[in-house]
């Protein structure tokens, strides 16, 4: 799946996450900077990073899947280097099962400098399926 090619969804246009490139279980996504994204140093704001880290995931996770999609269980993230600039996302699942998945995700700068990375768990959600009683 290319550029402009998946659904654009509401938070992702919100935040003005792109999806790059997904397929295969491996996902790429953008987030153009912006000043309301910015921290009071002019960072990017941790929450956008973590946004865009989930949709890391995320997008891997549905590029693996029949017309299904994914909620986000688990995430645990670890960031390392302030976010400056338009940063690129990566996600790549680790293993599929029927209803979870685990990914993990990484966040460079325009430099390639790595700023955060996440592991997460995925609840598979499939069209017309319900575990509700």
């Amino acid at each position: 799946m290319k550029e402009g090619s998946e659904p654009a969804r509401p938070f992702y246009r919100l935040l003005g996450v792109s999806v790059v490139e997904a397929a295969n279980g491996r996902s790429t996504v953008r987030l153009a900077s912006r000043a309301d994204l910015e921290n009071s140093r002019g960072d990017v704001h941790g929450g956008a990073i973590a946004s865009l880290l989930d949709a890391a995931l995320a997008t891997a996770c549905r590029s693996v899947l029949d017309g299904g999609g994914v909620a986000t269980s688990m995430i645990s993230i670890t960031y390392l280097d302030p976010g400056r600039g338009d940063l690129l996302g990566h996600g790549r699942v680790v293993r599929r099962g029927r209803t979870l998945m685990a990914a993990t995700a990484e966040i460079h700068d325009g430099s390639g400098r790595l700023v955060a990375q996440a592991q997460g768990t995925m609840r598979v959600i499939m069209p017309g399926a319900s575990d509700r009683p």
